[in-house]
């Protein structure tokens, strides 16, 4: 049950607490560089408008679950204030132009949530350096983003950001490994599993563009190219490919890439290599509804039992949450959107 939930204005100080007039709350955590949301309807109270800005802080059974900020407000004929409410991770889509140097995540985490004014704690730092770089007019959580990706590459360790109620954090996956089971017995209430091929590729050509006239090579995309006005006559193109033994099986599905300037062709064929291993999988989809806990957030890991699904061929036993919605109501559940293309990568770790 609803334990505590106020609105209250950022400066000054006036609180009202909402908890009677409250309904279809809906909590959203999302390893996807999205801001935690969320959304609700609250009942019309000539007392007290709801602002932009105003601080909003929910509580579940005595559970710290959410503390942000009014983003949006509508109002409808039913006499009810449609609400959404985004956590302190929604100001690191704030837009900035940095130089960074040498410097790790935990230091790039620590510099971006300074510039965007909120609370935020190292939980579990990274002790390797990214190269020095230039983030001319990106998003903070994009900067993150590329900062990640570049650490996951180099260490096998994935990190994410997320905010715990009113901190927000940066985190080593999985953050916590719950003994919960969600399956047959336990909590699931349904489920549905998919497997698809639509984004991947086994065949990988890596394109080195030739000109006559000038003698240089170019990594410019196709689109430019065709409206640059080159002369078919001077240009050429170089290849490398990279096949995959599947083609039999999937049919041919091929990327092209435009290799990197003065690449040549030990680099072009290693680009092709790396380029297929990382396309050429199938992708999984694995959805969960389930009844309602408040640990089940991104982040987290559980363990599955399902036995139609291990019927029909797919063993998945511990794999982590990627996305979960909450639904507060007399029935309260929980839509989680599970991690199944590959492990957690925290037993190959390097670090």
């Amino acid at each position: 049950m609803i334990t505590k939930f106020t609105i209250g204005r950022r400066h000054s100080g006036d609180t009202w607490n909402v908890i009677n007039l409250v309904s279809d709350i809906k909590w959203v955590t999302d390893l996807n560089f999205a801001a935690g949301t969320l959304t609700f309807d609250l009942l019309f109270d000539s007392s007290f408008y709801p602002q932009d800005g105003d601080v909003v802080e929910f509580q579940w059974d005595e559970q710290k679950i959410f503390y942000g900020y009014v983003f949006k407000v509508s109002f409808k004929e039913d006499k009810k204030f449609s609400i959404t409410a985004y956590d302190k991770t929604r100001y690191l889509k704030n837009e900035d132009s940095l130089v960074w140097p040498i410097s790790t995540i935990s230091d790039r985490f620590d510099t971006v949530c300074k510039m965007a004014e909120i609370s935020h704690k190292v939980v579990n730092g990274s002790d390797y350096k990214l190269p020095a770089e230039v983030a001319d007019n990106k998003t903070y959580f994009d900067m993150l983003k590329s900062s990640i990706d570049k650490t996951q590459k180099a260490t096998n360790q994935m990190y994410y950001v997320l905010a715990n109620y009113d901190v927000v954090e940066l985190r080593k996956a999985p953050y916590n490994e719950l003994n919960i089971i969600v399956g047959d017995q336990s909590l699931l209430t349904g489920f549905s599993f998919e497997k698809s091929i639509d984004e991947a590729a086994n065949s990988v050509r890596i394109i080195k563009k030739n000109q006559a006239e000038s003698q240089q090579t170019s990594s410019t995309s196709s689109v430019s190219e065709e409206s640059s006005g080159e002369d078919p006559a001077k240009t050429s193109f170089n290849y490398t490919d990279s096949i995959a033994g599947n083609v039999q099986d999937w049919g041919k599905l091929q990327k092209v890439e435009n290799a990197k300037d003065k690449a040549n062709d030990a680099q072009m064929k290693q680009r092709a290599d790396e380029l297929l291993k990382e396309k050429n999988k199938e992708t999984y989809t694995l959805s969960l509804t389930c009844l309602g806990d408040t640990s089940l957030i991104a982040g987290n890991s559980v363990n599955i039992q399902i036995d139609d699904l291990s019927k029909a061929g797919f063993w998945i036993n511990n794999t982590a949450i990627m996305k979960a919605t909450h639904t507060f109501d007399v029935d309260y559940k929980c839509d989680l959107e599970m991690k199944v293309n590959e492990p957690w990568l925290e037993n190959n770790s390097s670090e």
